[in-house]
């Protein structure tokens, strides 16, 4: 019969594990690997945005919609960015339906979107 873990058994866990001057240590030992790759890719979220919203401004898209778009932008950067080539295409193909089917976004804005920050993420 196999043991299920309740709420309760959970936050014991948690409990022993979490040692504030331990975790303060680890944090302290990685803050300059954690302050470099969150600067690196704090300037991706921005250059990607840089990108998008000129494309938003030709079209007149602006308020909610505008947010949805830039949505978009940022869901695709972080799967390309993980996955290149076919894969890339299939998850940006579906990213796509998935933004217009759910949130009513213009599939020729959303090619546009893909084109430029599929164009712009660096191959590793």
């Amino acid at each position: 019969m196999p043991l299920y873990k309740t709420g309760l058994d959970m936050w014991k866990k948690y409990q022993a594990k979490f040692n504030p001057t331990v975790i303060g240590t680890r944090f302290t030992d990685v803050q300059s690997i954690a302050v470099d790759r969150a600067q690196e890719g704090l300037n991706m979220v921005a250059t990607a945005r840089d990108l998008v919203r000129p494309i938003l401004d030709e079209y007149g898209i602006t308020g909610g919609m505008r947010a949805t778009y830039l949505a978009f932008g940022l869901a695709l950067l972080r799967h390309i960015v993980r996955q290149k080539g076919d894969a890339g295409k299939k998850i940006s193909s579906g990213l796509k339906s998935y933004y217009v089917n759910a949130y009513g976004l213009d599939p020729s804005v959303c090619d546009e979107i893909i084109q430029v920050i599929a164009g712009w993420v660096m191959p590793y």
